[in-house]
């Protein structure tokens, strides 16, 4: 496996100061130049340091200004700073470049959901599943997006797709919980929380939901206000 592979992988698996060593390795050796600069940056954002990774990905752009990829991961770090105004321009200038990368219309649909423009956010979400339709990530904010306007039949299946792609998703599972609990729907919520919880055997607030839909349906009188937040993967 060379240098840059491993540095690839060590980032796969979130191991991301490990990552960073390894990309600033290739750096000093010109290994894959311009992606190493890039996953640096990556790795820099990932830690929190968005000033170095901002460093890092204007680096890239002023040596190939035309890859899409480090304008849309200037987004991200934008978006993290809740800078809206420059993720939007970065992530324009990467559909500039590029108008058929999944990835940027997934951030585009993440930079809607923060400005809580729920329509172009499924519209962005709709846009990259177009291009590709088995993205986990994609399909869980999709559904995300469209429990919030109250077509919960519409989110379970976006749910269960993630599910089919990666049975170990466990945000997926709480969702569906959740609009079964919205929609009283207690039978079908312990199931599918139950799925949650054999992944998530120590989260104390689906230990506190358990019980209180076990009361609620044995006292109806008993309301439920446990867990009602969505869980999204991270960006």
């Amino acid at each position: 496996m060379s240098l840059y592979d491993i540095g690839d992988q060590l980032y796969f698996e979130g191991r991301y100061q490990e990552a960073a060593d390894i990309f600033r390795e290739c750096i000093d050796k010109q290994l894959e130049l311009n992606s190493s600069i890039n996953y640096l940056g990556c790795c820099e954002l990932q830690l929190g340091n968005f000033e170095q990774a901002l460093g890092w990905f204007d680096e890239v752009i002023g040596r190939a200004p035309h890859w899409e990829r480090p304008y849309m991961n200037k987004s991200r770090v934008f978006i993290k700073q809740g800078n809206l105004i420059e993720a939007k321009k970065c992530l324009d200038d990467a559909l500039q470049i590029n108008p058929e990368h999944e990835d940027v219309y997934y951030y585009l649909g993440i930079y809607y959901e923060k400005c809580d423009d729920l329509f172009k956010a499924e519209e962005a979400y709709n846009k990259s599943l177009d291009i590709d339709a088995n993205q986990p990530e994609t399909l869980l904010n999709q559904g995300i997006v469209v429990s919030r306007q109250g077509k919960y039949v519409e989110a379970i299946g976006y749910f269960q797709k993630v599910i089919a792609l990666d049975p170990n998703e466990s945000a997926a599972y709480w969702n569906i919980t959740q609009i079964y609990v919205s929609t009283k729907d207690y039978n079908q919520a312990l199931l599918y929380l139950d799925k949650y919880m054999i992944l998530n055997k120590d989260d104390e607030e689906a230990h506190e939901l358990r019980e209180t839909l076990e009361r609620e349906m044995t006292d109806s009188r008993t309301p439920i206000t446990k867990g009602t937040g969505p869980k999204e993967t991270s960006s």
